[in-house]
């Protein structure tokens, strides 16, 4: 394309299914740390380690590795680099800022202005890493950005987050959480491609960029496989500490139990005995 041109805006469509699945899985596990985050926190048990779990999931793979594979699926006539650093940052943001919310809605009772508030903290952390994402982008291009379309992007990143939020403290089954997380993930995919369809790329004339960059066609794939790699990681660490709660569930009950028992021992042992006298 000459300089000057608008790149169309169009999606290789087996990206934007990784994207997806991506957004999913992600879900499903910070859903499942979320319901560990309710068991432990009623038992009185540490439950920071969950959000950090939760968070990581949630911001750091289900939303962040979505953006990175989703900016990778739009179709264009060059290469795209990313620089190191501020691709760096917006992962922290994504990561940081669905912990803060998280850990603000669950550090006290459940109330539907907590969840606003922390869906609002969440989903400006949200649409910030998107656009931090988007500035690390090293292409022969500048974006023409639409106003009503970065503000839909914003308003959707917050409804998602909040509606995150809700769904992690409420949804209980497997099959809930598998069903929340599809809708998640639809939800998640719907923020970034609407943030994408917000900047209008206009090719200019080829040139060099200074800094430590990433790129090459591969590297959606990796950071998908990657992506998969730690959330499995994630979800065993899940299913450890999972045993490990009920473990302490189980002893707990035997103890209360055995003294029980032995209370009731105790008591009938004299009755017992004035009996036979």
């Amino acid at each position: 394309m000459t300089p000057g041109e608008i790149v169309p805006l169009s999606f290789a469509s087996g990206l934007v299914i990784l994207s997806f699945l991506i957004a999913g899985y992600g879900a499903y596990v910070a859903l499942t740390a979320a319901a560990h985050i309710r068991a432990v926190a009623a038992d009185g048990q540490p439950w920071l380690p969950f959000v950090g779990i939760a968070a990581v999931a949630m911001g750091g793979i289900g939303i962040w590795s979505m953006h990175f594979i989703g900016i990778q699926a739009q179709a264009m006539p060059f290469d795209a680099g990313y620089e190191v650093w501020l691709t760096a940052l917006s992962f922290l943001l994504a990561v940081l800022c669905s912990g803060i919310a998280l850990w603000y809605v669950a550090r006290a009772r459940f109330s539907a202005l907590r969840c606003v508030a922390g869906g609002l903290i969440a989903g400006l952390g949200i649409a910030a890493m998107h656009y931090v994402g988007i500035a690390a982008m090293r292409i022969p291009a500048l974006f023409l950005w639409s106003l009503p379309l970065i503000v839909a992007s914003v308003l959707i990143a917050v409804v998602v987050a909040t509606a995150a939020l809700w769904l992690a403290f409420h949804v209980q089954t497997t099959w809930q959480r598998a069903l929340a997380a599809t809708i998640m993930a639809m939800a998640v995919c719907g923020m970034h491609y609407t943030a994408a369809a917000a900047g209008a790329m206009v090719c200019t004339t080829p040139r060099e960029f200074a800094g430590l960059l990433i790129g090459g066609a591969s590297l959606p794939y990796v950071v998908f496989v990657l992506s998969i790699a730690v959330l499995a990681l994630l979800r065993w660490q899940l299913h450890r500490s999972s045993l490990r709660f009920r473990q302490k569930l189980a002893q707990r009950v035997d103890q209360l139990i055995g003294s029980g028992a032995a209370g009731t021992a105790a008591g009938n042992g004299p009755v017992g005995s004035l009996g036979r006298g």
